[in-house]
């Protein structure tokens, strides 16, 4: 759970459908820039958490290799779109 955001929206593809409530169906969870350079999606957990694992779910349909070159980046700081969390 959390607030979910991203750099933009591709259609009704809008960041709180990445967020896993665990039903994990084709097209369920899952949100979409629109192409543009330096995409990004963003998740605040709200409270501090230690994080252990993430789970990234590629899409099952096409185009999986939209997501070459992804980055997680983990911390508070929203400068640079979160970019400067390691």
């Amino acid at each position: 759970n959390g607030a979910a955001i991203q750099s933009s929206t591709s259609l009704d593809w809008f960041a709180e459908k990445a967020i896993d409530r665990g039903l994990q169906q084709l097209y369920t969870e899952c949100s979409s820039t629109l192409s543009e350079t330096n995409p990004w999606w963003s998740l605040d957990l709200r409270h501090i958490y230690r994080v252990k694992r993430v789970v990234v779910t590629n899409r099952k349909d096409c185009c999986a290799d939209q997501i070459n070159g992804a980055e997680i980046h983990i911390g508070n700081s929203l400068e640079n779109n979160g970019n400067n969390n390691p």
